[in-house]
């Protein structure tokens, strides 16, 4: 078991070993019921916000486990994420570097205040620990080959962190992002194998595709070991919770559209434009069209588009979608804009018009060449010159 130490000043002191004892061990009193210090396989994947009390929060380690006196409310207990890190804040730096790696902010931090990634333990006051660790963006969590690193608590990649105040808080001011090398994804990974880091028990089998894994994001995980019926043990788990996720800065640009090649497009759709932007990642890019009314979003749609469209990072090659009507009588205005997917980033939004069909050349075309009537041709002639007059618009149609 985990056993922390007392110094003189009577606080709690952790290192490593003490927490490669602890993590990833069954203990025996709790295997009748076969569930682990984790509180068991089932116990799902954790919200970014670990908000209000549920069920799902508590621990999964029944009365009946150990004699203890605060079991119940240790049982009801749960960690809660108060302040969560900032997303695109922070560069991951490689220890070849041989810099610091700089402290995670948190995502209300400013010049004048500065905050920082933060966590509470709910419905319990008493001795606990908290264990951070980074897992993968997507579920199931697994663990990350990155490693946290800062000046108080981290080693082996993991940060070790005692609780014991009135507001049961602990805030992770010293926090930094130590990136691998895609051919040291391997190794890291078997280092927190060793050291038996798996918050959600997923096992270590993807270091053998470090392909499968984002090197660019990551979310931090809390595990928070309360002490058990025994003073300086820290036996009783309770249910992890992950962070909002965390990419490096380096590698996620902001998105801005540069210029557009036409402002403007018929209802139905279709037509091609050019749009230049800074660097984008062609699998993770989306031309977004949306209308508002009122501040709400009225309408939205995307642009039709291939990752074989998107040349060289900085141009797209897309066809307008199709407005939610083609009866309009007026020009439409509406929104253009880069979104990427993953983190949800969105560039500065550009104007843009729907036109009514009557004003795109090209279906007025296509619909004669169906009619295939010289006398609706006439008809169709006869309006365009009366309505464009003086609009400076000049159509030549020719017969099919």
């Amino acid at each position: 078991m985990f056993v922390a130490q007392r110094t003189s000043s009577n606080q709690l002191s952790l290192h490593i070993s003490d927490v490669i004892d602890i993590i990833g061990q069954d203990d025996p009193d709790y295997a009748a019921s076969a569930i682990s210090v984790y509180g068991g396989v089932q116990m799902g994947g954790g919200g970014g916000g670990g908000g209000a009390a549920s069920e799902a929060n508590f621990s999964t380690i029944s009365s009946a486990s150990r004699p203890d006196p605060d079991l119940e409310s240790k049982r009801k207990a749960y960690v809660r994420i108060i302040e969560q890190p900032q997303a695109k804040a922070l560069r991951f730096r490689y220890i070849c570097e041989g810099r610091s790696a700089g402290s995670i902010p948190g995502v209300r931090s400013t010049t004048e205040n500065k905050t920082y990634p933060a966590i509470q333990v709910v419905g319990y006051k008493g001795p606990a620990v908290v264990v951070v660790s980074c897992v993968t963006v997507d579920p199931p969590y697994r663990p990350h080959p990155h490693n946290l690193v800062g000046k108080e608590g981290c080693k082996k990649g993991v940060c070790t962190m005692t609780i014991n105040n009135d507001s049961m808080q602990c805030v992770f001011s010293n926090l930094g992002i130590q990136c691998v090398k895609k051919r040291d994804v391997e190794d890291a990974l078997k280092l927190r194998e060793e050291i038996r880091v798996d918050p959600f028990q997923t096992g270590f089998s993807h270091r053998n595709q470090p392909q499968s894994i984002d090197l660019n994001a990551l979310r931090l995980c809390f595990q928070v070991f309360l002490e058990g019926s025994e003073k300086g043990k820290f036996t009783f788990p309770l249910k992890p919770q992950v962070s909002d996720p965390i990419y490096d800065k380096k590698a996620t640009s902001d998105l801005i559209i540069c210029k557009l090649s036409d402002c403007t497009s018929s209802v139905a759709g279709g037509k091609e434009i050019i749009l230049l932007c800074d660097k984008v990642t062609k699998e993770d890019i989306h031309v977004r069209f949306y209308e508002v009314k009122d501040g709400m979003i009225e309408w939205e749609a995307f642009g039709d588009f291939q990752a074989s469209d998107v040349h060289k990072q900085v141009a797209i090659s897309f066809k307008t979608p199709r407005y939610k009507t083609l009866e309009i009588e007026n020009p439409i205005k509406v929104y253009v804009q880069l979104l990427r997917p993953p983190d949800k980033s969105t560039s500065e939004p550009r104007p843009f018009q729907y036109l009514p069909l009557d004003s795109d050349p090209q279906y007025l075309k296509r619909k004669m060449a169906k009619l295939g009537n010289s006398a609706n041709t006439e008809k169709i002639s006869r309006y365009l010159a009366e309505n464009m007059a003086g609009t400076g618009k000049f159509w030549i149609f020719s017969d099919m």
